[in-house]
């Protein structure tokens, strides 16, 4: 997989042998995918095929947009240690789950590609709805 940059910040994104270390968090239980904040990195069981990866990576992402941007930082800091990985794994599986809904319907209110950033998300005609 090829790298992704984040706020300036250039991550990795790796497969991992599915019993991997590195694919054990902080809770001491094996994933399907760990974000290491520390070595801008992603890793993902090879054993993760589509259209799960998809998802899988997308999740990811959203843990290593906290810490491009600063978010987990704040996080850390307005919250107690014993809610970080809980809130943290809310705002990723929201990421997850809604941010693609989000933009479709968006694009479907505009009648047009929702384009954010130099990038657009089909339009009404050409969006395959699966929810």
């Amino acid at each position: 997989m090829r790298p992704i940059v984040l706020n300036g910040e250039v991550w990795r994104v790796v497969t991992a042998s599915p019993d991997d270390p590195l694919l054990v968090d902080r809770t001491n239980t094996l994933r399907l995918a760990t974000t290491d904040p520390v070595s801008h990195t992603i890793r993902i069981s090879s054993e993760v095929k589509p259209p799960l990866l998809d998802r899988v990576l997308l999740h990811e992402v959203a843990h290593a947009i906290t810490v491009s941007y600063g978010l987990l930082g704040n996080l850390h800091n307005i919250l107690p240690k014993s809610l970080w990985i809980p809130v943290e794994e809310i705002i990723a599986q929201i990421v997850e789950n809604f941010s693609i809904e989000a933009a479709i319907i968006s694009s479907e209110s505009l009648a047009r590609p929702l384009c954010v950033r130099g990038y657009c998300l089909g339009g009404v005609d050409d969006v395959q709805r699966r929810f």
